[in-house]
């Protein structure tokens, strides 16, 4: 969604709310109902090998990908499997598996922090 279809959408939901019930509360769960409030903080994923970063991705699969990329080549005949490092837990951080061997690859998502006070 381009920043004007979610402000031309906020507007109709104000709009349509304005003929209803008009308390904030209720604006703000209409908003969230239409999909235009966030309740998590935005993540990126971190792909790392051997705990240095191999860069961020927007996307948990773009950061697998960049993984797999350089695993394949060290172990171009191994069997790759992606999983959760504690099922757990609630953090979603991956390892990857060659032939059910651990290896040194991670994918770890990381909270985008929109001020220097909230790290």
């Amino acid at each position: 969604m381009t920043d004007q279809h979610i402000t031309h959408t906020a507007e109709l939901v104000v709009r349509a709310m304005l003929g209803q019930d008009t308390t904030p509360a209720a604006i703000v769960q209409s908003l969230q109902d239409a999909g235009l409030l966030r309740t998590a903080l935005p993540r990126v994923y971190r792909a790392e090998h051997d705990t240095q970063s191999l860069g961020l991705y927007a996307s948990a699969e773009a950061a697998r990908n960049r993984c797999l990329l350089d695993a394949s080549v060290q172990q171009p005949e191994a069997r790759l499997v992606w999983a959760p490092v504690d099922p757990d837990a609630e953090t979603n951080e991956e390892f990857l598996s060659a032939d059910d061997e651990l290896t040194d690859y991670y994918v770890v998502p990381v909270p985008v922090r929109l001020m220097a006070g909230e790290i």
